[in-house]
């Protein structure tokens, strides 16, 4: 992927997610240089980026970091095109956070009820998202996962890989 692809990315995340769902542009950059990490764009009939999906392709699943629709092309259902490719493409269980639902929260609703027309399954456990950057807090998630609920074994083994490789934490 050339750079401005990449600024384009990074100018959508930015728009897309609080600062401490995301990491710097110079980490997030650096990212690209892992085998782990794939970014899946789409792009405008003018070349220009409109959404993104950042997936780590994991020890027995895939973990999907990010997937942002620029404002502009929002509610044209890009994003769930987006997801459905993956899901035919992808042969492993796919797992991805989420805020916690709140119903004084519109937007986590949203989302919530998002991801479940595509078939993905909340699961009920306490996960917590690490910092990206030193000196955030932990953030309280869910974890939501394809093709089906996560027992508990299956749980701490995704969310201690996601830890390991995503965030660091060894």
């Amino acid at each position: 992927m050339n750079i401005n692809k990449f600024d384009e990315v990074f100018k959508i995340m930015s728009m897309s997610f609080p600062k401490t769902e995301i990491g710097t542009y110079e980490a997030q950059k650096k990212l690209l240089n892992n085998p782990k990490y794939h970014l899946i764009i789409k792009e405008n009939e003018n070349n220009r980026v409109v959404a993104f999906m950042a997936v780590w392709k994991l020890n027995g699943f895939d973990f999907i970091e990010h997937l942002a629709v620029h404002p502009d092309s929002r509610g044209t259902g890009i994003g769930s095109k987006i997801i459905k490719e993956f899901l035919n493409f992808s042969k492993k269980p796919i797992i991805l956070e989420i805020e916690v639902p709140n119903d004084k929260d519109e937007n986590t609703i949203r989302r919530k009820n998002f991801y479940e027309k595509l078939n993905f399954k909340l699961n009920s456990n306490t996960y917590y998202q690490l910092p990206l950057k030193k000196g955030n807090p932990m953030i309280e998630m869910k974890l939501m996962s394809y093709p089906k609920k996560l027992n508990d074994d299956e749980f701490k083994k995704v969310e201690k890989e996601i830890q390991k490789e995503v965030y660091h934490k060894f």
